[in-house]
């Protein structure tokens, strides 16, 4: 995927331009700042850093927070929100999440099935039939699958019907379209429909974890505050429904509610283990792998090793919004970060490289 130039300074005149990357932030730093190596990292160098990368691949808006030994000691935002409103980007301005949605959704799935409301390796269609899926080698799918992306099913169909590209479990193939599925059989599950399964995910995820305004649907709030999408410097906005549950991409966060959630996961890490566990090992050519430098996926994450550290990252990219986290929970250590701008998955290098010495 490769990181788009985008034209909106074009479009502010030489003041607004000069206060396009101001610092602006509810949040700033929160104790001294380290690398993955427990070095200190410089607060100017960090911040320059960064407003380099966003002025180079042509981000408006982000907002950023970094976790060390398990506390959020850096969140801020910066640019614009809105940029023909000079709105500007706090830490707590939303964004669409895009498919940091799924491990949101991997871990609402695997605590229903710690509560023995899904079984991981049962098929799915014994839950609920899936009509659209022409091939019936679907029969086989099981939750496990659909988490490690390993179902075979296509990421977004093209047509009406869909068709497996390998029997599952057999491969790996990047799925949004499994994770409807799933979410489907969730929702039947809990007696439900895709447009009230939010509420179910409020009562057994967000608030046990005090996750304040993380929801799976646009509420009112989270829509005032929600930043907006570019792509090559135009506002852009898609059509789909945003009052239905979506668990590949409808997440909407800010840097500090996903940045708790993260800490809450490597907390929990010895019970979520299937989270930390490598499913399929992808192979040296398939493109995530070359693109991102992923080594394996687990049951909702991506594994990637720098030097000797392993470490489980996702990423996002929905029109307009791109976003990415990695943490490490045998350290306690990880950013996240959320740009309201599109495709530009050259950031995630510039995190590594910061964080963790990535050449």
């Amino acid at each position: 995927m490769k990181a788009r130039h985008n034209r909106w300074k074009a479009h502010v005149n030489k003041p607004l331009k000069a206060l396009a990357f101001m610092l602006l932030f509810t949040i700033k730093a929160l104790g001294q700042v380290s690398n993955y190596d427990d070095k200190p990292i410089s607060m100017a160098k960090l911040e320059q850093t960064i407003t380099h990368a966003m002025d180079s691949l042509g981000v408006p808006g982000m907002s950023v927070a970094i976790i060390n030994k398990g506390k959020v000691v850096y969140c801020k935002g910066f640019g614009f929100a809105d940029t023909s409103k000079e709105k500007k980007v706090t830490a707590t301005t939303f964004f669409e999440a895009a498919s940091l949605s799924k491990p949101v959704f991997s871990y609402y799935v695997l605590t229903l099935a710690k509560e023995g409301k899904i079984d991981l390796t049962k098929p799915l269609y014994k839950y609920l039939l899936e009509p659209d899926i022409v091939d019936d080698r679907y029969k086989k799918i099981t939750a496990e699958m659909v988490l490690s992306h390993t179902t075979g099913l296509p990421n977004w169909r093209e047509t009406p019907k869909m068709e497996l590209a390998f029997d599952p479990g057999q491969g790996f193939a990047y799925s949004g379209e499994a994770y409807m599925y799933l979410a489907k059989v969730v929702a039947n599950l809990k007696n439900t429909t895709l447009w009230r399964l939010d509420e179910n995910f409020q009562q057994e995820i967000a608030h046990p974890l005090k996750l304040k305004d993380f929801h799976f649907v646009i509420t009112p709030k989270v829509g005032a505050k929600l930043a907006v999408a570019y792509q090559d410097g135009e506002p852009v906005e898609d059509t789909r429904d945003r009052s239905m549950f979506d668990p590949a991409g409808g997440l909407y966060a800010n840097a500090p509610n996903f940045a708790k959630f993260l800490i809450a996961l490597m907390n929990q890490k010895e019970s979520y283990s299937e989270m930390f566990k490598p499913f399929i090992q992808l192979p040296a050519d398939d493109p995530l792998s070359s693109l991102f430098g992923i080594s394996a996926w687990t049951l909702g994450l991506a594994e990637i090793k720098i030097g000797q550290s392993t470490n489980f990252w996702h990423g996002g990219n929905n029109l307009g919004y791109t976003s990415s986290f990695m943490i490490d929970p045998t350290k306690q250590f990880g950013y996240v970060f959320f740009t309201n701008a599109d495709q530009c998955n050259g950031m995630k290098k510039v995190f590594e490289t910061i964080l963790w010495n990535r050449d």
